[in-house]
């Protein structure tokens, strides 16, 4: 097996009353090893994934030579958005020198012969290539998957920032970051980054493979394949140690789900916040009871899209957490996971991007919500009719959606929902589609008065 393919990822989680160690291994591919590490706080507030994002950073040479320290590189952490793979492309080699992220804006560092070298520098901005690389044409878009690599070039400085085709409404099978790059945004300085040339949207890159994608370019670093799914696991069972919080919520066939979190002890509640406690804790696990006597189904607590459990007493709170999770065509589901047909388990869909909470709906569906003055809601649900999948959005009235006064939330009735569809289990999913009829949400009703929702249960 060939050096870049033998590569050691070290997820470390140091079962510590405070805090844990993240540790994240990458192999280049001329052998030399990149390792992060970085202290995780105990997970506690609103915000389950409040971990530092600053990794102490240091390369190690293939040939065995003294560490070269390269300070803090920062990027997001791996049980946030960021996979080990994507952190780990960050870093390449080129021209014999070994390249790595910035600490802050405009800073490029480079390693050659055991010296560490850092340029800071500002290219150019121009509003018209930005546009350009961010058109809203539906067929020919292009998007940036996050990359930007700086190399000298005899006398010339060469910055390019990736970018690939993103066919609006029709990439939802594929993942994003594994789509083959397309063109860069390229600028270029003559005088040591003093000035710079206009950028240019460009297929001939001179810093990475066309064709390609950003995570399997012949020179970046990779690790290896583990899954994340393991360290949140760990992060959670650390989180199972301390005092739990349960909030049951109720069906309407009297099955349940029982949600857990992790109520920080007296001393932490003493140091953090002068012994008050705040108003939501992390999501520690989920499980679903069919029937008392039964045994619990764990369900994953990722795909119950829940920020935290309410610390308070039952209330409106409690009433929001549990409109999460419901009963639809004899199905029960939590967030975008449901009951498997077997009843033995809950399936775990790797949902496209364009259904997963996007920052906005695609250009023709945005379109269509404008026209119908209607906005998304927040309890996107699942559920199956046979061997079909469905995965809705419920809409309402954006008059009703935007009336909220201090902090009452209002009450809006489901005005109709963005549907998409699965015929292979979760493989494959169709473009999101407006309809006024519903496999889950009944129109006309406000989501918490939905007839197949749980409820808070009171005993």
């Amino acid at each position: 097996m060939k050096t870049f393919l033998v590569t050691a990822l070290v997820l470390g989680l140091h079962a510590q009353s405070s805090f844990a160690q993240d540790r994240l291994e990458c192999v280049l591919p001329q052998g030399g090893r990149i390792v992060m590490e970085g202290s995780c706080e105990a997970l506690y507030g609103n915000d389950p994934a409040t971990c530092d994002t600053r990794y102490a950073t240091r390369y190690l040479g293939p040939d065995g030579a003294a560490p070269v320290e390269l300070g803090i590189t920062s990027m997001r952490r791996t049980d946030d958005s960021g996979t080990p793979a994507e952190m780990c492309a960050n870093f390449y080699v080129r021209d014999g020198a070994v390249h790595a992220p910035a600490a802050r804006h405009g800073q490029y560092r480079s390693v050659a012969k055991g010296r560490l070298t850092s340029l800071d520098m500002q290219p150019r901005y121009d509003k018209e290539v930005e546009m350009q690389a961010n058109r809203e044409s539906a067929l020919r878009a292009l998007s940036r998957p996050g990359y930007t690599r700086m190399a000298v070039q005899g006398t010339t400085w060469v910055i390019e920032d990736a970018l690939t085709r993103w066919h609006w409404g029709h990439y939802a099978d594929a993942d994003f970051y594994r789509q083959p790059l397309s063109h860069v945004s390229q600028t270029l300085s003559t005088d040591q980054g003093k000035s710079w040339s206009a950028p240019v949207i460009t297929s001939e890159s001179r810093l990475f493979a066309i064709g390609t994608s950003a995570l399997d370019q012949p020179d970046g670093a990779r690790p290896a394949a583990s899954t994340i799914a393991d360290k949140r696991q760990e992060r959670r069972a650390l989180m199972a140690q301390g005092k739990q919080l349960v909030v049951r919520c109720r069906l309407p066939d009297q099955s349940e789900f029982v949600l857990s979190g992790m109520l920080q002890d007296d001393e932490d509640a003493k140091r953090q916040s002068g012994g008050e406690l705040p108003p939501f804790v992390p999501l520690a696990s989920v499980s679903y009871v069919a029937a008392p006597g039964r045994a619990a189904i764990d369900v994953d607590p990722e795909l119950a899209l829940l920020m935290g459990l309410p610390t308070a007493a039952a209330g409106p709170a409690h009433d929001q957490v549990c409109n999460g999770a419901g009963l639809a065509n004899g199905v029960p589901y939590i967030g975008i996971t449901m009951l498997d047909q077997d009843g033995k388990r809950f399936t775990q869909f790797a949902y496209p991007d364009k259904i997963w909470f996007p920052d906005e709906p695609p250009r023709q569906v945005k379109d269509m919500l404008m026209r119908q003055e209607l906005t998304m809601g927040f309890n996107a649900a699942v559920t199956r009719r046979g061997k079909l999948i469905g995965l809705e959005y419920p809409l309402l009235s954006h008059a009703c959606a935007s009336g909220a006064q201090g902090d009452k939330v209002p009450v809006c009735p489901v005005g109709g929902v963005l549907r998409s569809e699965s015929h292979d289990n979760g493989i494959s999913w169709s473009d999101l589609a407006f309809s006024t009829t519903s496999w889950i949400f009944a129109p006309g009703k406000p989501v918490e008065q939905q007839p197949g929702r749980a409820k808070l249960a009171s005993e």
